[in-house]
């Protein structure tokens, strides 16, 4: 299935986007300058991120993006950030684990009082008791005329 036609952001080329997000040509440079700082970094592991850019040229949203991905960690290379929440350094993600941790505790906690509302709410409109008919009592309301 062909790509949605698109102008390169790098280049501005015309392409046809096949999830790469840039032309062919463009993302085999980016493939070639990803794998050069991959290769810095493994050679010099102590490196910080404006020493990277530095050395190679690369563009520190890259950088940023590759140690978000993973991609050092891979090659034995562990380069950390600061989380988004509460900068403590991080090695993959956007989080640390105990933000990550309060973030899903708050989120099951916000999600059991939405369902508690709505059971309250439910048995308010009494949809959750037996009605009188279900219990084999029947009446009918008085016209009002």
């Amino acid at each position: 299935m062909p790509g949605k036609l698109k102008n390169c952001p790098m280049c501005g080329k015309i392409f046809a986007d096949m999830g790469t997000h840039v032309c062919r040509d463009c993302y085999a440079k980016l493939q070639k300058k990803e794998s050069e700082v991959v290769n810095y970094v493994r050679d010099n592991p102590n490196s910080k991120i404006p020493d990277i850019v530095e050395a190679t040229g690369a563009d520190e949203k890259m950088i940023k993006r590759m140690i978000r991905e993973g991609r050092f960690v891979q090659v034995g290379v562990p380069i950390t950030y600061p989380c988004k929440k509460c900068g403590a350094p991080i090695t993959q993600g956007e989080l640390c684990a105990r933000c990550m941790t309060e973030m899903r505790e708050n989120l099951q906690k916000e999600t059991a009082k939405i369902t508690a509302a709505k059971q309250a709410a439910k048995m308010a409109r009494g949809q959750g008791m037996h009605s009188m008919r279900e219990q084999g009592n029947t009446f009918k309301a008085k016209p009002k005329w």
